[in-house]
């Protein structure tokens, strides 16, 4: 038997400041993938092969061993080239998911890129070649082979705290001028804007078939990865690689039912007691039951008479991990020269392309809690005015792109029309008062690429305005609670739940227990019985049988595989 609820008042939990905590222990064995890569390229031969590849395929002269390094999901070895002096580098999936998943990954990603490529003047790191695990000779698994810019740095070190611990994630320098932010905001403002002209008729990743990109696989979302390699949900129950999805309510729904998989597998560090439990089932339940009620942000932008007799929807470019530090600038001109990592980039819901970024500040609402921070109700009282600078510099860029000019990415030392950054508008100057040095004789540069704004489908408000919309009305908080496995409960309790079910008073799940059915509320002790006999039990990671997955989520979900 479960825990029986408290008798005793418990306090208010919409002051929670913290989600579920990942599974130690699975990250723990993640993080032995670090090893095994570290431990193969020590070997002499295999540093030969791996510069023999990326040298056949750059085409570079005199290549040669540059460095390694292992991020959170991925391994890079980069090797240096000669007259001219370049870089190129293989980089491979870490062994944190099973070799089909890494396959499927990685080419989503290849395909992607080119996409994005093709169709906009952001700069993307060349594409040299990519292959299966099969057609790598190293043993390393899939790979990419594509430039590498090791001179550049990210645009997130000109927004940085410079007092911030170097350990932490970052967060932004309070006493940075509005100017200057602008100016930066402005770069990604033109990045944004040229890829939410992106549609798709479906939801989920690009394939490329017959000459043509076209979503043809299921979503790689972050929050997929996650609830695989820091909750250990097994990649048996997420159903199949070619699953794509046609409108934002099934999007909503599939991310809703990852989450209470994520609740349902995650062993260790999962709830704190038999309350916590039933406050994170209920949480997720709630936003679920949204979800399936159609509740979630709308798709559509346009007319009532298109809720009336709805027209088959068109799907944006989600890019879970476009922020500041996957762009890539010169120190000395300011240029945008690459933005790296789109490995969770999909298409999905209109509504969530509209969120403002939660970036502008560097550290996510969740996340604001350590240090001097005061937690999410802090970030919330920050955030609007970075907003508020942001969506300037967005409507800067739109009133550009409305009058016909060039696409272009801009530099951070480039002139605004009414703020300039610097008294004769050089890089040099705004550099050196961000403490960067630069040389004195640099001026400014922009890329000249030119690309049609022409765009089929229904008009839509300017992002700038869509963006206000979803701040304003608290959509940016379901779809970011529906995007963010680890920072799910904080936000509902806090931003959700009463704005969509009604008032509640203590801010837990007695009162939605209350409208729950029969049916629910025993799915709900049943979960809560697992999650206490797993934290009193033995800590481990437990490998499960395809079926047996399928069977045990089933008896949540109703159904065996999301």
């Amino acid at each position: 038997m479960s825990d029986p609820p408290s008798p005793e008042p418990r306090p208010d939990r919409r002051t929670r400041e913290v989600a579920m905590y990942g599974d130690e222990m699975v990250e723990e064995r993640q993080e032995a993938s670090y090893d095994w890569v570290n431990e193969k390229i020590q070997n002499p031969e295999l540093r030969t092969e791996i510069i023999r590849i990326v040298k056949k395929y750059h085409g570079g002269r005199a290549g040669k061993w540059h460095s390694s390094l292992c991020g959170s999901y991925n391994a890079v070895f980069v090797i240096e080239f000669q007259d001219p002096e370049s870089y190129g580098m293989m980089r491979v999936p870490l062994p944190r998911f099973s070799l089909e998943l890494r396959e499927e990954k990685v080419q989503a990603e290849v395909n992607l890129m080119r996409y994005v490529a093709a169709n906009t003047t952001i700069p993307i790191p060349h594409i040299y070649h990519s292959g299966t695990a099969s057609q790598n000779p190293t043993g390393l698994g899939p790979f990419i082979i594509m430039d590498y810019h090791p001179n550049l740095v990210h645009l997130s070190t000109f927004l940085a705290d410079p007092d911030t611990d170097p350990e932490a994630p970052n967060t932004i320098n309070p006493t940075m001028p509005e100017d200057k932010i602008l100016s930066l905001y402005r770069q990604m403002s033109n990045i944004l804007l040229q890829l939410d002209k992106l549609t798709m008729p479906q939801s989920g990743c690009l394939g490329y078939v017959d000459g043509e990109y076209t979503v043809h696989a299921r979503a790689l979302p972050q929050t997929l990865t996650d609830t695989i390699t820091m909750a250990g949900c097994p990649e048996s129950v997420l159903g199949p690689s070619n699953r794509v999805l046609n409108t934002s309510h099934e999007v909503y729904q599939f991310l809703t039912d990852l989450h209470i998989a994520q609740l349902v597998f995650q062993r260790n560090d999962a709830v704190e007691s038999a309350d916590d439990a039933r406050d994170k089932y209920t949480a997720r339940h709630m936003l679920r039951r949204a979800a399936y009620m159609n509740l979630l942000p709308s798709p559509s932008y346009t007319s009532r008479q298109e809720h009336i007799t709805p027209t088959p929807e068109t799907f944006k470019l989600i890019c879970d991990d476009l922020t500041p530090h996957n762009v890539l600038v010169d120190p000395e001109t300011g240029e945008v020269r690459a933005v790296i990592d789109w490995e969770w980039a999909w298409f999905g819901p209109r509504s969530m392309a509209a969120d403002p970024p939660w970036w502008l500040m560097l550290r996510k609402p969740d996340m604001w809690n350590g240090g001097v921070e005061g937690g999410i109700d802090d970030w919330v009282g920050k955030y609007p005015k970075y907003l508020g600078i942001f969506l300037r510099a967005l409507e800067q860029e739109e009133e550009k792109l409305g009058r016909g000019q060039e696409v272009t990415v801009p530099c951070l030392g480039e002139p605004l029309e009414d703020d300039k950054v610097a008294e004769d508008g050089t890089v040099s100057e705004w550099l050196d008062n961000l403490h960067i040095s630069g040389d004195s004789s640099t001026t400014t540069t922009t890329t000249t690429t030119t690309i049609s704004t022409n765009q089929e489908g229904p008009k839509e408000p300017p992002l700038s305005v869509r963006m206000r919309k979803n701040w304003e009305d608290g959509s940016f908080w379901i779809n970011y609670a529906a995007r963010r496995s680890y920072g799910l409960d904080p936000i509902y309790w806090k931003f959700i739940d009463e704005r969509l079910f009604g008032e509640n008073p203590a801010g837990g799940y007695e009162k939605r227990a209350e409208s729950m059915t029969a049916e629910a509320r025993e799915l709900m002790e049943m979960v809560v019985k697992d999650k206490m006999k797993e934290k009193n039990g033995e800590r481990k990671v437990v490998e499960w049988f395809a079926e047996e997955a399928r069977g045990h989520l089933a008896r949540v979900l109703g159904y065996g595989q999301l």
